[in-house]
């Protein structure tokens, strides 16, 4: 089995889960009020340094080391998010871990059901480096138990925040080893793209793609953005484009566009 079958066999998956699995939470407005700074303008216009913090509890381990090419398991959340940076004039420096050394772990809290505001209390118990619009941070929760909103969320992020929770109980449950590593990956360029404000949560689209109906997600089925593959016709021939050029980059040419055109 290459590397490259192995990311396309996982992104059927993911897509089919994200039916009702993913997106950004809408919470109350303390939350967003804590980060004045965590704006798509700021995070393509401003900030010379991006960082993603990732924490984890005790059993909920992030997958890492490398894959079947040599090349680290988090290159490909790397790889998207240089490929979103790469219209502004000066991209930012990235600082993403790519390893478990690199992360943080904390304590099993021991909380079965996780809404937003669980999450938001969590990130506030904890001494984090704060944010600036110089140097604009992510934080990553790695947890046990499940999203409140339903046991099959994968993860979502808290909308006008840098905060984004994945739930390693249901990505266990989500197939063999190679299927759990390329849906934590997936998961996570999804969650990002949330995070950064794309398809209409801050972004405004060059184009009308957005699919108003599922939120923040486009109608184009061969990006990550889109909610769901519809048809086994549709992901075969997702996934056939994947096997072909081996590509990582996630993002579908109108999200691109977003990004080319609110870049500064």
């Amino acid at each position: 089995m290459t590397d490259k079958y192995d990311v396309n066999k996982i992104l059927i998956l993911i897509f089919t889960l994200f039916i009702a699995s993913c997106g950004k939470v809408d919470q109350t407005t303390s939350p967003a009020d804590s980060f004045p700074e965590a704006t798509p303008e700021n995070y393509f216009n401003t900030a010379s340094a991006i960082t993603l913090e990732v924490y984890y509890e005790t059993g909920a381990e992030p997958y890492a080391g490398n894959r079947q090419n040599g090349q680290p398991l988090w290159q490909i959340l790397d790889d998207n998010l240089e490929k979103a940076f790469s219209f502004r004039t000066r991209p930012p420096e990235r600082n993403i871990p790519m390893d478990l050394a690199s992360m943080q772990e904390i304590k099993d809290s021991q909380t079965s059901q996780w809404s937003a505001d669980d999450v938001f209390e969590l990130h506030q118990k904890l001494a984090l480096t704060k944010p600036s619009a110089d140097h604009a941070r992510f934080y990553i929760y790695f947890l046990n138990g499940n999203a409140s909103s339903s046991n099959n969320v994968i993860g979502f992020s808290i909308n006008g925040t840098p905060i984004i929770a994945i739930f390693k109980n249901v990505i266990r449950n989500s197939g063999g080893f190679y299927v759990r590593r390329f849906v934590e990956q997936s998961t996570l360029v999804h969650e990002m793209g949330h995070a950064l404000g794309l398809v209409n949560n801050g972004i405004p689209m060059q184009t009308n793609h957005q699919d108003t109906e599922n939120g923040s997600h486009t109608m184009n089925s061969d990006g990550v953005m889109y909610w769901q593959n519809e048809g086994a016709a549709d992901m075969a021939n997702f996934v056939a484009k994947y096997i072909t050029s081996g590509e990582t980059i996630m993002w579908c040419p109108e999200v691109l566009a977003d990004l080319q055109g609110f870049s500064n």
